[in-house]
């Protein structure tokens, strides 16, 4: 597929269970969540992407006249009924010169490649999310994905730097939050 040239409407029309073709047979889409991230994907490229929500309102308004420095579309991946909740490592190091490790747990994510099947996501945090201490064992603060996200802000949202590789085929279902600067 060819991301230059990305036309959500046209491309989804019929919805993620598929087109009908001349014969009216259900064409059916590979992967729905891979379509929708090849949007989004698309959409984040077209605004020069530098280091009431639906997926295509947001890519609307990633792509929109009234864009605001928007450049990015977070989204919450499902696995089955339950949102993926996704864990990565970082370092730092503070007034001792010992890296530390410390985990981040996150059900948001941000498109950063996507080749085939397979996706690089950057975990996405909240400000004072990050702020706070973890326990010594990488045990997850936010028990669900409403509980991460009730009562924040978008504008506290961050990058943390932090990528996995997922199989998009593990995923059935896909949630977008409103376009974003980060």
């Amino acid at each position: 597929m060819s991301y230059h040239a990305y036309d959500y409407d046209s491309h989804h029309k019929g919805g993620c269970g598929g087109k009908k073709d001349k014969h009216h047979k259900a064409k059916h889409y590979k992967n729905c969540v891979e379509e929708v991230l090849a949007a989004i994907l698309y959409a984040q490229k077209k605004v020069k992407n530098e280091c009431y929500t639906s997926c295509q309102q947001s890519i609307n308004e990633l792509l929109g006249e009234k864009r605001v420095k928007k450049n990015t579309i977070p989204f919450l991946l499902y696995c089955g009924c339950e949102p993926f909740k996704g864990t990565g490592v970082a370092t730092y190091s503070c007034h001792s010169k010992k890296e530390k490790i410390k985990c981040i747990h996150t059900h948001i994510f941000k498109i950063k490649e996507l080749n085939k099947d397979c996706a690089v996501l950057e975990l996405l945090d909240f400000k004072k999310d990050l702020k706070e201490k973890q326990p010594k064992h990488c045990h997850s603060k936010h028990g669900s994905a409403c509980h991460q996200l009730d009562n924040k802000s978008l504008d506290d949202l961050v990058g943390t730097g932090v990528c996995i590789s997922v199989d998009l085929s593990c995923f059935c279902a896909i949630t977008c939050l409103p376009a974003v600067h980060l």
